[in-house]
């Protein structure tokens, strides 16, 4: 049986009696760091895979394969090369004496192999799917954009607003803005406050509303999820003729399912004669009447 990560056979003679006993460690099997790593924790459970329950042996192979890919200091292909020495080492020492049993047991670790490279294979690949949503999570946090939808971020948000508010005032152009609400599609009121939609038909969306503007204007999110546009260099008319052509095309892009309710709240400054945080305060409020009210549209 191993004791402390020591494997202890003992082959027998023709004859029954204990010829010899064969200690196997850790060092035995491996040659570098990333075997011994493996093999450590695999090693005392081999006993009990040879003898047919090979459970706890698998699962420590593809425990040590998952913290390998976790560390991402050695490739999937530098474990699978080391479980091979380590195996062909083991039957090395098993074939003293070239009796039945130890030929048996052989046979039986290498019957393991393709399990064991197998299950050594999806660790590795869990520990670096793990790392990669570890990475996502990290650039996500770090990112203007909203990971769902690409549109930018409420903080980001107001201050991309306040750029375009100072550049419209200096270049005297007016600016549209624009906010969209969703619902569920049985609730005639949609909420702002509850994104009733899963996050696939979100991203929809923010790719829908991305393709029918144009490249200068900007889509961002509110902190209720509410889905913000900015417009500068638009007239009225435009702006109006823009929610329209929305809702259409997002009909369409949101329709493989069930639709969900859609509310736009318009504002038109022209001149620019608000701060961004008086647009977006108005816009709210203009939301909330509209919601009030079941309008499918409302101006500001």
């Amino acid at each position: 049986m191993p004791v402390d990560g020591v494997l202890a056979w003992a082959p027998r003679g023709e004859g029954g009696d204990v010829d010899a006993a064969t200690n196997i460690t850790t060092t035995d099997l491996a040659s570098g760091e990333v075997g011994r790593d493996l093999w450590e924790l695999a090693l005392p459970h081999l006993t009990s895979a040879l003898a047919g329950d090979e459970r706890a042996y698998v699962d420590a192979l593809e425990a040590a394969a998952r913290a390998a890919g976790l560390a991402r200091k050695v490739p999937v292909a530098g474990l699978l090369d080391a479980y091979r020495e380590g195996t062909a080492r083991i039957s090395t020492k098993f074939r003293v004496g070239d009796h039945a049993e130890a030929e048996a047991t052989t046979r039986r670790l290498l019957a393991l192999e393709h399990v064991a490279l197998t299950r050594i294979a999806a660790g590795y690949s869990g520990g670096l799917g793990e790392t990669i949503d570890q990475l996502s999570r990290v650039a996500d946090e770090g990112s203007a954009l909203d990971g769902d939808t690409g549109a930018i971020k409420p903080g980001e948000f107001d201050e991309r607003l306040s750029l375009e508010v100072e550049r419209c005032r200096r270049m005297d152009l007016s600016l549209g803005l624009l906010e969209l609400a969703l619902g569920d599609g049985e609730d005639e009121r949609p909420s702002t406050g509850t994104v009733a939609r899963d996050r696939v038909v979100r991203h929809e969306i923010g790719d829908c509303l991305r393709e029918n503007l144009r490249r200068y204007d900007s889509v961002g999110l509110a902190q209720d999820g509410a889905f913000l546009l900015v417009l500068p260099d638009v007239s009225r008319r435009g702006l109006a003729g823009a929610a329209e052509r929305l809702r259409r095309e997002l009909g369409h892009c949101a329709g493989r399912g069930r639709a969900p309710a859609f509310t736009f709240a318009l504002a038109h400054y022209d001149p620019v004669d608000v701060n961004a945080d008086e647009m977006l305060a108005g816009l709210s409020r203009g939301m909330q009447e509209a919601l009030g009210s079941h309008q499918a549209l409302a101006w500001v």
